[in-house]
């Protein structure tokens, strides 16, 4: 990262921070001292060793003043600056990264509906571990938009983009201070934990992979969940092509102690056919999910001509469920059916409707027994 890149991060980053940053890491602040315009810490093993840092960020050298700090920071702790800069930004938050690695990416920018795709992934993999922590040994959510869910990830926010690579980095409070505007439960680490869940699943999958063991895994966990077929499925979304490399990483927050799970887990492209078998066989059978409930809009027809003269077969859909975002599907419609959604598309209207979700390879979704198949207007315009 060059200079203006790390100024530019620098710049934004408060000396109060820098000090809660140093204490968590075990620094020792030398209080008895002359001038108030600036902070110093003896290194936690060596008094010889110090960093010294503005108290002040209201003057225009301040970000030179502070890379110095944080040079001299890099020096002891051996790792990236830029990546020390962002936990210096943040040190009461997770720090989870999501890296994609692939030919495609190496031109230097991907389509919308590509990240669009990807981001979609990531809240649902963070969504699916909340949901997990919350509600162990359950096989599948059919609904995680519960408030505890809702309002810990309205917390997370979406970090800077780092350069030269395709990084989702997701910045986690693990500390949640409002009182008055959060859940009881959100302050028992709830992002935290479900991080944990999220990077420990992820991990057990890997090296059941990795083992070539994956039926053995399955069979163990079968009765006993130790995840939900949501997660898993929310990590078969985060390939984009049969090449693609999906790295996972995380740093914790320095003013909690770090959690003995995998900082670091790397899915190769042909995990992803495992991790997809593991998807299968984890999910209730349809015949025992629940009916869920659908609107959206008809966005392509394929029905055919039957014996009696009238359509029927697929349709195209982008719709949303209860509690997921908007997504792209495919329904098998009776001749009824198919009427109301060649109106539906030719007049651009609303249906709302019943069904039960699957998924099939490559990210496509289907909804079968469709029921209830209407157009979604007050009762006077139908």
């Amino acid at each position: 990262m060059n200079h203006n890149a790390l100024f530019s991060l620098a710049k934004n980053i408060k000396p109060y921070n820098v000090r809660k940053y140093l204490l968590a890491k075990g620094w020792k602040e030398v209080k008895k001292m002359s001038r108030k315009d600036i902070f110093l810490f003896n290194h936690p093993k060596n008094k010889q060793q110090q960093i010294v840092f503005p108290s002040e960020d209201d003057y225009q050298l301040y970000p030179e003043d502070l890379l110095i700090a944080v040079n001299r920071l890099q020096e002891y702790e051996q790792r990236d600056i830029a990546s020390i800069l962002t936990q210096l930004s943040n040190p009461d938050a997770d720090i989870l990264r999501y890296r994609i690695q692939s030919q495609q990416a190496e031109s230097g920018s991907l389509s919308l509906t590509v990240v669009n795709r990807f981001i979609s992934g990531v809240i649902d993999s963070l969504r699916a571990a909340i949901s997990d922590n919350q509600y162990p040994k359950t096989a599948h959510h059919y609904k995680m938009n519960h408030n505890l869910v809702t309002q810990t990830l309205e917390h997370a926010q979406f970090g800077q983009t780092e350069l030269g690579s395709f990084v989702v980095k997701i910045i986690a409070p693990v500390d949640i201070a409002d009182e008055d505007n959060t859940l009881e439960d959100m302050r028992s680490r709830t992002i935290r934990n479900g991080i944990v869940h999220l990077l420990k699943s992820t991990s057990q999958i890997v090296n059941a992979v990795q083992k070539n063991t994956t039926q053995l895994f399955i069979d163990k966990i079968k009765n006993k969940p130790l995840f939900s077929n949501n997660l898993v499925n929310a990590l078969v979304d985060l390939q984009l092509w049969d090449d693609a490399t999906i790295e996972l990483s995380t740093e914790w927050a320095p003013v909690l102690p770090e959690k003995k799970v995998p900082s670091q887990i790397t899915i190769l492209p042909h995990y992803f056919q495992e991790i997809e078998k593991i998807s299968r066989l984890i999910t209730p059978p349809v015949e025992k999910q629940n009916i869920e409930f659908f609107t959206g809009f008809v966005v392509d027809l394929e029905g055919e001509t039957n014996e009696h003269g009238k359509k029927e077969g697929y349709v195209h859909l982008q719709v949303s469920s209860y509690d997921k975002d908007s997504f792209k599907t495919v329904a098998w419609l009776n001749e009824n059916d198919h009427t109301t959604a060649i109106r539906a598309y030719k007049e651009n209207l609303p249906v709302t409707f019943s069904g039960k979700l699957v998924r099939h390879k490559n990210y496509k979704r289907e909804i079968l027994d469709v029921g209830f198949f209407k157009l979604c207007l007050p009762e006077k315009l139908n």
